[in-house]
């Protein structure tokens, strides 16, 4: 977990971590509650956003049995900063 780098995560049992290669950049998601909710439902939503055409992160790997899926990292903008951003925004 050396290479790992924990970031801000959302209301759940999930911890994230900001993983950084060489190559490229992704997202370790690990719970140890709830595992089947906050993982399998997790990737399940996402597979269904991404067959929809919803811009979503991909699966790059899962290990259920050590509670820990990686996904794609979109950085660190949210929707909120896009559109603060953005002087003709409405929002």
């Amino acid at each position: 977990m050396k290479n790992l780098k924990k970031i801000k995560g959302d209301a759940s049992f999930r911890r994230f971590f900001r993983k950084k290669n060489k190559k490229i950049s992704s997202i370790v998601i690990i719970s140890k509650k709830e595992k089947k909710k906050n993982l399998l439902v997790y990737d399940a939503i996402n597979k269904i956003l991404r067959k929809n055409k919803i811009l979503a992160p991909k699966l790059y790997k899962e290990n259920y049995t050590r509670n820990s899926i990686e996904i794609e990292d979109f950085g660190d903008d949210t929707i909120y900063k896009i559109l603060v951003k953005k002087k003709d925004s409405k929002f």
